[in-house]
């Protein structure tokens, strides 16, 4: 959906949105100014929205539709799908892949997730 639409739709649920405020959202749902925000993207926001806090399956499984479904994500796919310092940090802050099926530049979100949320130690 575009933008108008996807700020009707929210409106209609209720949410009160500024500009500043709408601007951020938008920054979530569309990082990379596209124009439009998929179905997924929507679920993944009002999942956020509607969930006390996130937590490390959650934050698995985001990075996990970002790498298409494989176990490992390559920093190019941080590059395109998030905001720079968001893709930037990642990069910076995830272990080397050694998995099956690790390639080279592959990095491992699972453990960079667990102890983002203190499951475990990085």
């Amino acid at each position: 959906m575009d933008h108008d639409d996807f700020r009707a739709c929210l409106i209609s649920m209720g949410y009160d949105l500024g500009e500043a405020e709408f601007a951020r959202t938008m920054a979530l749902v569309d990082p990379n100014s596209q124009g439009t925000i998929s179905f997924q993207s929507f679920i993944d926001f009002m999942t956020r929205e509607t969930a006390d806090t996130d937590t490390a399956e959650q934050v698995i499984a985001s990075f996990r539709i970002l790498a298409s479904d494989k176990s490992y994500i390559l920093a190019d796919e941080l590059l395109r799908e998030l905001p720079p310092e968001q893709a930037q940090y990642c990069i910076k802050r995830m272990p080397a892949y050694k998995g099956p099926g690790a390639v080279p530049g592959a990095l491992d979100y699972t453990s960079f997730s667990s102890a983002l949320y203190g499951e475990s130690d990085l």
